[in-house]
């Protein structure tokens, strides 16, 4: 049974194969490929390595319960935020 949908991101950072790089593609205006205006798309390469948001606003509950204790710690990325306020605040 399908309890809650999730999503997942590639995780480039931290996957055994290294991404490629950027690739630039042409957008489009009005159904129409313009030839100034371009948007990059990343060039992932093959990985088992995915990202999950486990503190995500929707379906959290069934989030945390399907994984174990271990990766449900919440430490903060940056521990020291206030360096962060200084360097923002100059």
């Amino acid at each position: 049974d399908i309890i809650c949908a999730v999503n997942t991101q590639h995780n480039c950072t931290d996957s055994d194969s290294q991404c490629i790089g950027v690739t630039l593609h042409p957008t489009r205006q009005e159904r129409t490929f313009t030839e100034h205006r371009t948007k990059q798309i990343a060039q992932h390469a093959e990985t088992p390595h995915f990202l999950l948001n486990i503190y995500s606003i929707h379906n959290y509950e069934q989030i945390a319960k399907a994984l174990p204790s271990s990766l449900r710690r919440a430490e903060p990325v940056i521990p020291d935020t206030a360096v962060l306020e200084v360097r923002k605040a100059a």
